[in-house]
């Protein structure tokens, strides 16, 4: 809690969002409808006629993507006890 807590989140926050708009499309659309929505890929497959296996590589990409560029930050602030 408090003012620090509160800026490291929402730095977090807005480095989410760039690192998802710089994901290609369709590994973007995966991740979101997955991770936020809760669309099941056995749905998703059924919505769009993409197999599931082609879904889950996407959203493995999309997930190594947002690995690799929230690293860095995300250590900094966790080392600083702000998050």
């Amino acid at each position: 809690a408090g003012p620090e807590a509160a800026f490291a989140r929402r730095v977090m926050l807005e480095e989410i969002l760039i690192a998802l708009d710089e994901l290609p499309r369709n590994q973007r659309e995966v991740f979101v409808a997955h991770e936020i929505e809760g669309v099941s890929f056995k749905q998703m497959s059924a919505t769009t006629g993409v197999g599931v296996n082609t879904l889950l590589t996407r959203k493995h990409e999309a997930v190594r993507h947002l690995r690799r560029k929230l690293r860095d930050i995300f250590d900094e602030y966790a080392n600083s006890g702000s998050l």
